[in-house]
């Protein structure tokens, strides 16, 4: 078991002096990381689940075990990025969380293989955010509030939810591309006003009884554009006031196979 807590605004000066920065690679079960920042350059990196040979993930890190972990960090003000990944192969049973709070953000949070749950919240200015994920039974949930937003989902698995919640004022953005293998899984993405928005959700191959919820609602602009290569499919399209509004949709599946798609505008 590894339990590392770094609380570096609080212990080091140079961290109000805009260095901050932070970097932790470890790998086994039962991992325990809870890293804050607070003030200024910020960065963050945390890796689970490496031998400590490599430079960057997907380059010539070995891949070892990382389950049962919990994995924390918490940031709070200024210029932001944070980056949590696990390196594929027995990462199971985690729990990821990324709270930011203010300035430049930008996050990215990569979970690999079966039941994990990652959750991402900003606050305010100019965000991000990202998702990567494999496995099955997995949770993915992104929240971000104010300023420009934007978020993605990208992930191959089954039984996995997946969830955007934006708000206001206007930009937006949202995008869940799922691909392949991606049976009963589901995704909800609300974003709110006032105008922009977008969202583009993409269910490919093996996408059977799939269910999507999308509300993007109030002062104009929404869109949408999603496309569903599965067998089964539940499909709630509200898009909602002052106008503007479009709407595009593939859907391949023509015949033995059951859809339900309900689509508002307003």
């Amino acid at each position: 078991m590894v339990r590392a807590i770094m609380l570096l605004s609080l212990i080091s000066l140079l961290s109000f002096a805009g260095d901050n920065g932070l970097t932790i690679t470890t790998k086994g079960t039962g991992t325990n990381i809870t890293a804050k920042q607070v003030g200024n350059g910020n960065s963050s990196y945390i890796l689970c689940g490496a031998n400590s040979s490599g430079s960057m993930p997907g380059t010539t890190y070995t891949s070892h075990t990382c389950g049962s972990a919990t994995l924390n960090t918490t940031v709070i003000g200024h210029s932001n990025s944070t980056r949590l990944y696990t390196v594929w192969s027995n990462n199971m049973d985690n729990n990821y969380t990324i709270t930011v709070t203010g300035d430049d953000n930008f996050v990215w949070l990569d979970q690999d293989e079966d039941d994990n749950v990652s959750t991402i919240t900003q606050t305010g200015n100019d965000n991000h955010a990202e998702q990567l994920g494999s496995g099955d039974d997995n949770v993915y949930s992104i929240t971000q509030t104010g300023n420009d937003k934007y978020a993605k989902i990208f992930t191959f698995a089954d039984d996995s939810d997946f969830t955007i919640l934006q708000y206001g004022t206007g930009e937006h953005n949202a995008y869940i591309f799922n691909y392949p293998n991606a049976d009963n899984n589901s995704a909800t993405v609300t974003q709110y006003g006032t105008g922009n928005k977008d969202a583009d959700i993409f269910f490919y191959s093996d996408a059977d009884n799939t269910t999507v919820n999308l509300t993007q609602s109030g002062a104009g602009a929404h869109a949408a554009n999603m496309k569903f290569y599965t067998d089964d499919y539940n499909l709630n399209v509200t898009q909602s006031g002052a106008t503007n509004q479009a709407y595009t949709a593939t859907f391949n599946c023509t015949s033995n196979c059951t859809k339900t798609i309900t689509i508002t505008q307003e």
